[in-house]
């Protein structure tokens, strides 16, 4: 059966400050929100100009969360985050998933970490 994925959030790991990440990639995680799928979440990526993968971490989190590595490489640093992520189970009819969409943000508001 194929999944989609969903975002639920994403984190710093332990031994990281989030003032020791690059600019492009603190930019990139202020415009994302949970419910954004995998394949926006990469596009976002790219207009950041980041390079990014996204690899499955083998430990599981017993609420259906799966933990995932996500690296953006930049052309002179290197970042990794865990993205919490929830798999959905795929429709089997034709019609694509509605995407998600940002929600309205306030300057106030806090990033996902």
């Amino acid at each position: 059966m194929a999944y989609r994925l969903e975002l639920v959030a994403l984190a710093l790991p332990a031994n990281c400050a989030p003032e020791s990440l690059p600019a492009p990639v603190s930019q990139f995680v202020a415009a994302c929100w949970p419910g954004m799928s995998r394949a926006q979440l990469l596009d976002r990526a790219r207009r950041f100009a980041l390079r990014a993968s996204l690899r499955a971490r083998p430990e599981r989190r017993p609420d259906g969360v799966q933990l995932y590595a996500l690296v953006l490489v930049t052309d002179d640093a290197r970042a990794e985050l865990v993205a919490h992520v929830r798999r959905l189970a795929r429709r089997g009819g034709a019609r694509r998933a509605r995407a998600s969409l940002p929600p309205a943000q306030d300057e106030r508001q806090t990033g996902l970490f």
